[in-house]
């Protein structure tokens, strides 16, 4: 395990629910982002339903749900997948029964009601407003977002603040991917919501094309971080640790444009 940029990088050795568990040792334990009672949104990534690492596995979903029911049973799975498919029916088809056995409800985009954030004003350059579900927006709720790591054709790579565009309104995030300077709308996005916590599944990566479809290699990492962008940070170096044909190659981390325009807008410094 080593820390980095306070991102715990924590490498598997033991079963998938204590090497969580120890991942988020150093940052005081599951413990100190929930309490008694509290209501916990998760967000995963099931942009598609194809197979990890495009997709959360399952698996790793589960054990963090179970972590989480160790301090409360407020637990609900909030995400919408790509363009017109059905996202309660993709994550019904991976995981339902779990899901419905541990008590933990799925609400997806046609469950959203949607309040539009004025990004402008929050320091924004390019994507103007957004709008998103409106309960993230509730300062009572602690939001733990699961992030993937994949290189992304469009977007340059996928991990933790790219993860936000599956809070989009999905004609909005149709818009934004067909447009210019993607990875700087990317960080944009994320200085309307604050997560409490990022838990990185980076066992298994694609280190070409994405987010469905890549080359895939095995760091077999967790990474944990209360900050977005550093997760990120440590998430693109495991990437380009691999000689692979990619978006990341040969760049400075700091310089890849979702995680510089993330640095230059200041999300997640306070």
């Amino acid at each position: 395990m080593t820390l980095v940029n306070n991102t715990i990088v924590h490498s598997i050795s033991e079963s998938l629910e204590d090497s969580i568990v120890d991942a988020l040792e150093p940052l005081g334990g599951i413990s100190s982002f929930v309490s008694k009672d509290d209501k916990v949104i998760l967000k995963p990534n099931f942009n598609t339903g194809d197979p990890f690492p495009a997709s959360t596995d399952p698996e790793f979903l589960i054990a963090v749900i179970r972590l989480i029911q160790s301090q409360t049973t407020e637990i609900q799975i909030v995400e919408s997948s790509t363009l017109r498919a059905n996202t309660k029916q993709i994550i019904e088809d991976i995981l339902g029964g779990e899901l419905r056995e541990l008590n933990v409800p799925v609400f997806t985009e046609s469950d959203f009601n949607f309040t539009r954030i004025n990004l402008k004003s929050l320091g924004a350059k390019y994507l103007k407003s957004v709008k998103l579900p409106t309960k993230i927006l509730d300062p009572n709720v602690k939001i733990i977002i699961l992030p993937c790591l994949k290189t992304h054709f469009i977007a340059q790579y996928t991990g933790a603040l790219k993860l936000a565009v599956g809070f989009m309104e999905r004609k909005e995030r149709l818009r934004m991917h067909m447009s210019w300077r993607v990875p700087e709308k990317v960080a944009e996005l994320n200085l309307a919501y604050q997560p409490h916590l990022t838990i990185m599944d980076a066992r298994k990566i694609f280190v070409t094309k994405g987010p469905a479809v890549g080359r895939v290699e095995s760091p077999m990492k967790i990474l944990t971080g209360t900050s977005r962008v550093a997760v990120d940070i440590e998430g693109v170096r495991i990437i380009q640790s691999y000689q692979a044909e990619n978006k990341l190659q040969n760049k400075d981390p700091l310089e890849v444009g979702t995680i510089k325009t993330a640095l230059e807008l200041g999300i997640d410094e306070s």
